[in-house]
């Protein structure tokens, strides 16, 4: 694996700096399904995910687990409560194993974020961060379920591999009768195939027109 500072969101750093970015970041190692961190928690780490799938989830009213997003490496994930320095506003765990450097966020803070170009890459992840949620709003207010599972397919590509079918259902808070018939008519229009579970697009204009009018 990289270095931490190998990684292009430190591309700005010169050697100095690359070195103590090293000094305040540790590699660690995560197993399918352990925490990362719960709601609540004090955010006193910046952590880059740098391989594996972590899913950030609430629980709404009736103890049901909600799916906000899911984030493949590399990622920054829930930098929103570093840079605002808030406890953490949903809970995070893995949905592979997975590896994460781990960096003490008050000593980034002190050497690093003072930098224009680390602020600006800070911004940019956040901004992506904030798209995702516009998603999970769509997904679960305004849109039908045959635009939730067609879209969700469409700007997912990149995990589908890692994703069961009772994986996206519960991401989409749909039952998995309903998106069972959904991949069932995607199959036979020739749109995608789906292989031992795992969705694969075959034309992605034809999936694309599932959700755009």
């Amino acid at each position: 694996m990289m270095n931490i500072h190998e990684y292009y969101f430190f591309d700005s750093l010169d050697e100095k700096e690359k070195k103590e970015l090293e000094k305040i970041s540790r590699k660690k190692n995560y197993k399918k399904d352990e925490i990362l961190f719960y709601k609540g928690d004090e955010a006193k780490y910046l952590y880059l995910l740098v391989s594996g799938i972590v899913k950030v989830y609430k629980h709404d009213y009736k103890d049901n687990e909600i799916i906000i997003h899911n984030l493949t490496a590399p990622t920054f994930i829930a930098e929103i409560a570093n840079y605002e320095e808030v406890p953490y506003p949903a809970n995070c765990s893995f949905e592979t194993d997975s590896e994460v450097y781990v960096i003490e966020y008050n000593e980034f803070k002190k050497r690093f974020l003072f930098k224009p170009e680390i602020s600006m890459m800070l911004i940019k992840s956040l901004t992506k961060k904030i798209k995702a949620l516009e998603n999970f709003i769509n997904y679960n207010i305004t849109a039908d379920a045959n635009i939730k599972i067609t879209q969700f397919i469409y700007e997912n590509e990149e995990i589908l591999s890692s994703l069961k079918q009772v994986k996206i259902a519960s991401i989409l808070n749909i039952t998995p009768e309903t998106l069972s018939r959904k991949i069932s008519k995607l199959k036979k229009d020739k749109i995608i195939e789906n292989d031992k579970g795992h969705i694969k697009i075959l034309n992605h204009e034809k999936l694309k027109e599932q959700f755009e009018f």
